[in-house]
């Protein structure tokens, strides 16, 4: 696998055997196939390991941290949301070299929002856009003691943390576009965002990546929802992003109705999703990574 981040550890094909023989010698017979060369994932490695099983390597110390939560939340929302999630297996530890904790999760049916995006129009995105507002507000109503002590508060200057935080971040990430955005545009969405009320209300439990790369799709419709890593309780207007990853105008507008929020969240969650696109253009477009392309459409998708 080619490097992506200066601090990313050695996440190749002999790294994988050599913690599978340590750890799970059960599993070490299996076939190791790698995926996603051409994903839009940038946080963690993934091998198929034989039919059924998928083994997930961080690649830098900020996503092994994000594996932790993710490993301590997935068996407290089993049973709990209308789709898939990747209920872990085993987790490893450092081992053979390899710094970070690691995992072995359930293969999950479908194909990723983004490989399949020229297909989730019409019909079929007005229903992924219900099968995300049943997600979302499922999300919300998750009991604060199921998550507690288990995900972070999102906090001040972090996405879910609230939008005046945010922009010295923002204003960084426009110094650094050398020509990839329109600043101008962008500042404008920003302002437009930035003079909505603030959240104030009561914390509630959020995925905070719903980007098409962690959407799962079969037969059309929403099957699973991957890396939640980035998981926390805070402004419930961080899973809107969807309305610009994801979805086009109908389905964003489906979405919009049927989680029956008002101008306010909507605005902040358009702020959240101007800040991710941005930092991901910017960010991702000189590695020449697939995930710009994803950011960029959002980003397009924000400012038309």
């Amino acid at each position: 696998m080619a490097q992506l981040h200066d601090d990313e550890a050695d996440i190749g094909l002999r790294t994988v055997r050599a913690l599978l023989d340590d750890q799970r010698p059960d599993l070490a017979g299996r076939p190791v196939v790698p995926l996603g060369e051409d994903s839009t994932g940038t946080d963690n490695v993934l091998y198929r390991l034989g039919n059924d099983l998928v083994v997930r390597l961080p690649r830098t110390p900020s996503a092994a941290a994000s594996l932790v939560t993710e490993t301590r939340l997935m068996p407290e929302l089993v049973g709990r949301l209308p789709v898939d999630i990747p209920a872990p297996e085993y987790v490893g530890v450092p081992a053979a070299g390899y710094p970070h904790p690691w995992a072995v999760l359930p293969w999950l049916t479908g194909v990723d929002a983004w490989a399949a995006r020229t297909a989730l129009t019409g019909a079929q995105g007005l229903g992924l856009a219900e099968d995300l507002a049943r997600l979302v507000t499922t999300l919300w109503q998750v009991p604060r003691a199921a998550y507690e002590g288990v995900v972070p508060t999102r906090a001040l200057g972090r996405r879910g943390g609230g939008l005046a935080a945010l922009d010295e971040d923002l204003e960084e990430w426009l110094d650094e576009t050398g020509g990839l955005v329109d600043v101008d545009a962008v500042r404008g969405s920003w302002r437009e965002s930035r003079a909505a009320a603030d959240w104030d209300g009561r914390a509630v439990l959020s995925h905070g990546d719903l980007i098409p790369g962690n959407l799962l799709v079969h037969g059309g419709r929403l099957s699973a929802v991957i890396d939640w890593g980035g998981a926390g309780a805070g402004d419930p207007a961080i899973d809107l992003i969807p309305a610009w990853a994801v979805l086009d105008g109908p389905a964003a507008a489906r979405f919009r109705d049927a989680l029956g929020v008002d101008d306010d969240l909507w605005l902040r969650a358009r702020g959240y999703a101007v800040q991710q696109a941005l930092a991901g253009v910017v960010y991702y477009m000189p590695r020449r990574h697939p995930l710009a392309q994803v950011m960029g459409r959002t980003l397009a998708s924000i400012l038309s």
